[in-house]
């Protein structure tokens, strides 16, 4: 089975190209491969698979968490797969339409990087995040996927947080997981941490950071639909645009490397 690797600021994928639906992607697959140990290692996968008919996007990001999940969305994972289709003539052009669980995304390619428009922030109720017991106040925000931005005391630092075990967080408010930011600093510059359901703690996520970069903006200024927010993560930097209609996310993309593995059959 034929593979490459990307990341986009350290946010490391699998991607799998399945033009013709060879590959019976099962849980246990995915988490292998994903294994970095045992497999080739990374964040998630992203199977590169046909749209569908009724859709005017070329391909479809079936995309997977670490230990075999679906997700509805992937940021990083979005350039990445952008990036994977541009470097394979697959697509074309520097307006790319490419369909997701969460929704049709555009992606749009310039010398800086790649750009994709996440769509709006839905706001949710505030709800609470316990990291081996320090509670804090997070609020909640739909991304297509669900997210807690917690923004940290002034005395706190991301460093010192232990991310190594999965934060506890209200099932009630989040019966399907949620990914977890933990925030410092305040707009129009903020640095995060992401711990991410179904893969712990990665270095950095593209749905988070939107959400981070929206929560930052509405902290600042409740009545703001428009601005523009830098985020630090622990792997590189993401610049991201407020707009009433849509969240705008710009960074880099790379593929790192190809090849083929035997660790799954058709």
């Amino acid at each position: 089975m034929p593979f490459a690797k990307g990341h986009g600021t350290g946010n490391d994928f699998v991607i799998i190209p399945d033009p013709h639906h060879r590959y019976d992607m099962k849980p246990e697959d995915v988490a292998l491969l994903c294994h970095r140990r045992f497999g080739i290692g990374g964040d998630g996968l992203l199977r590169v698979v046909p749209a569908g008919s009724d859709s005017d996007a070329d391909w479809f990001m079936d995309y997977r968490n670490a230990d075999g999940s679906i997700a509805e969305m992937c940021g990083n994972g979005l350039r990445v797969f952008a990036r994977y289709l541009l470097d394979q003539a697959l697509v074309s052009g520097d307006r790319l339409v490419i369909d997701t669980r969460a929704g049709q995304k555009i992606a749009t390619v310039s010398p800086e990087g790649i750009q994709i428009d996440m769509g709006s922030a839905e706001f949710g109720p505030a709800s609470w995040t316990d990291v081996h017991g320090f509670t804090w106040t997070g609020q909640a925000v739909s991304m297509g996927n669900p997210h807690l931005v917690t923004q940290l005391a002034e005395s706190d630092r991301l460093e010192d947080l232990d991310l190594t075990r999965p934060p506890r967080f209200d099932p009630d408010v989040f019966p399907n997981g949620v990914n977890l930011e933990f925030v410092t600093g305040h707009y129009p510059h903020v640095a995060m941490r992401v711990h991410e359901r179904g893969v712990g703690e990665t270095l950095s996520c593209g749905t988070g950071v939107a959400a981070v970069a929206a929560t930052a903006l509405r902290r600042h200024d409740p009545d703001a639909t428009t601005g523009h927010v830098t985020v630090d993560v622990p792997g590189g930097r993401l610049e991201v645009d407020v707009t009433p209609e849509s969240i705008l996310l710009s960074g880099p993309a790379t593929i790192v490397a190809a090849g083929r593995t035997d660790l799954t059959s058709p």
